[in-house]
């Protein structure tokens, strides 16, 4: 008896929650629908929602061979190439350009027919006109590398041909001979295209000295034939050479104490005519007796003065 009422408790109890929560459901679907929403679909359908398609518009066919086609750029090659691409970026010189300027074939080099002379682009396809004359048309033996062009080893070949392309200093060095015409070219020009400093041989004339002064005087080819310019020619240096000179000149109290040396001098090596300067300074008389100024007048960086 008592096992039976506790059963019926118990369905009871059952009956209840159930009700309950189905009630509490239905609303909650209820109040969805009535704010534009949608009823949760089950679990199954829920899990199938994520795998099934959405309404996805069919993919058009199209033939990709269709599309055309634009040149490559530099960038583009240097996708596959950037060793090739930051050597023209760094030392390309006049070579930076489009590289299908040049390379008008390209991914076509067949090993079995060896055909890579026929696909390489040539020199003369631009250089018209060999660059150092018809005498020396082997480019690739300086020019090892079309990609920097300037980038040329000091082998023997090159230095053995020097004069070829810079004739201008062969030629000074020969027309005016000096210390240099004994030297090579490598002696100074270690590397091609360096330009060594004058002070790794030589001592300079004056403490301090810039090196840009050396070549103002000096044409570093024809060091003797010295030329300056006369506005800014430092008494100073011409002193390191003229050293008596300079003394006697430095010491004077006469006028000519504070005339600067290449105002006289205005080349190396010139004498100056004192009438430059000084115009009918005595009579005709004492002029035709004695037409040389310097008979009288022996030491023109210390003249005699008259003394108070």
């Amino acid at each position: 008896m008592i096992r039976t009422r506790w059963i019926a408790v118990t369905i009871c109890c059952s009956i209840t929650i159930g009700t309950f929560w189905l009630t509490t459901a239905c609303s909650q679907i209820n109040s969805n629908q009535s704010e534009g929403g949608t009823a949760p679909a089950p679990q199954g359908q829920q899990e199938n929602s994520k795998t099934a398609p959405q309404s996805v518009k069919p993919a058009t066919s199209s033939d990709p061979y269709q599309a055309e086609l634009k040149p490559l750029t530099s960038d583009q090659c240097g996708q596959c190439h950037p060793g090739v691409f930051q050597k023209i970026k760094e030392k390309g010189e006049r070579h930076r350009f489009e590289c299908q300027k040049c390379h008008q074939q390209f991914h076509s080099y067949n090993p079995q027919k060896q055909n890579w002379a026929d696909i390489m682009p040539q020199c003369g396809s631009c250089h018209k006109e060999p660059p150092h004359g018809k005498a020396f048309t082997a480019c690739l033996e300086c020019h090892k590398d079309p990609h920097m062009p300037l980038n040329i080893a000091m082998d023997k070949n090159l230095v053995a041909s020097c004069g070829t392309c810079h004739t201008t200093p062969q030629g000074q060095l020969t027309k005016f001979p000096s210390a240099h015409s004994k030297q090579g070219c490598t002696t100074c020009h270690t590397g091609h295209g360096m330009i060594p400093s004058c002070l790794e041989c030589h001592t300079a004339h004056i403490p301090d000295q810039p090196l840009d002064s050396c070549k103002s005087c000096h044409p570093v080819h024809m060091p003797k034939e010295i030329k300056y310019d006369t506005s800014a020619a430092s008494n100073t240096t011409c002193g390191s050479c003229h050293g008596v000179v300079f003394k006697e000149w430095s010491g004077t109290s006469s006028l000519h104490g504070k005339v600067a040396c290449a105002e006289c001098h205005d080349q190396h090596g010139k004498i100056p005519d004192c009438r430059q300067c000084h115009t009918a300074p005595h009579d005709g008389n004492l002029l035709q007796k004695y037409p040389k100024c310097l008979d009288c007048h022996i030491n023109v960086h210390d003249l005699p003065i008259k003394k108070k």
